[in-house]
């Protein structure tokens, strides 16, 4: 029998069809997606953990300030620094979350014998601005602090009407005149604006001093208590990645300044 080769005869066909190839790029694009969704989730948090550990540091580093400075450094020997005073959201409405630390300033020798120590601070005149040749100022360097990644500092009340609120007031880290023990206070109430007092001041001639009556006995504003804030990553928005700093009631160092469990302070 002779057999017949067909040169004819059709190849194999190959390629993709047009389902497959639609197939393959939507999966494709869904594995990109994702990919960059979660480098963006991942940078986020990493950002996120950046703003709280910077507070914190910022926070922390107070304390190191306050045991370490001994002077006003103007050379005069009838004042000297005895801590800081840390103020949050002086003007809301232009910064929305503005803090600045001031050093705090007081007569050398003039403090009272008996009393707390903030009465001993108001009876050294404590005050954050002075008056030198060129006129008035804040006392030595004033450093403003901007948290990370317009991250915002709130209180630990829950998502309102009006959003989150800011924290508005000021924290008090001082050294005692005589024995050196640092002391920690909070001021929920309100602020001191440094530069207005600088302006009247400037107007009136004479030295202003709005700190003083806040640590008399009577008209006294700060409390020993804890104070929580919380970091909102999301700025004026919902979050539920708030995380809350503590500064330990009293905290006399920087151990004092704990960084919160998520869920913990912050509602």
């Amino acid at each position: 029998m002779r057999l017949w080769y067909n040169g004819s005869m059709k190849k194999a066909r190959r390629g993709f069809t047009l389902v497959e190839v639609a197939l393959f790029l939507v999966i494709t694009a869904a594995i990109f997606v994702s990919i960059a969704v979660g480098t963006q989730n991942s940078i986020f948090q990493q950002r996120y953990n950046d703003a709280v550990q910077n507070f914190a540091e910022f926070l922390r580093s107070t304390y190191s300030q306050v045991s370490n400075v001994q002077s006003e450094g103007t050379g005069r020997t009838n004042k000297a620094i005895y801590g800081k005073l840390i103020v949050f959201g002086v003007n809301q409405e232009k910064t929305k979350n503005e803090i600045t630390s001031y050093n705090v300033i007081g007569d050398v020798g003039e403090e009272s014998s008996g009393g707390d120590i903030l009465t001993k601070l108001a009876d050294s005149n404590a005050n954050v601005i002075i008056q030198d040749d060129d006129g008035f100022k804040a006392v030595g360097m004033v450093e403003n602090y901007v948290p990370r990644w317009a991250s915002q500092i709130q209180t630990g009340d829950a998502w309102g009407d009006s959003g989150y609120t800011l924290f508005q007031g000021m924290l008090l880290v001082v050294r005692h005149p005589s024995s050196g023990t640092i002391y920690t206070f909070i001021d929920k109430s309100g602020t001191i604006d440094v530069d207005k007092m600088i302006e009247q001041s400037e107007a009136l001639g004479a030295e202003q001093n709005e700190l003083k009556p806040l640590l008399e006995p009577g008209t006294r504003e700060f409390e020993k208590e804890d104070a929580v804030f919380c970091v909102n990553p999301n700025g004026a928005e919902k979050s539920s990645l708030r995380r809350g700093i503590r500064v330990a009631k009293g905290a006399r160092n920087a151990s004092g300044v704990e960084i919160l469990s998520d869920g913990e302070g912050c509602m």
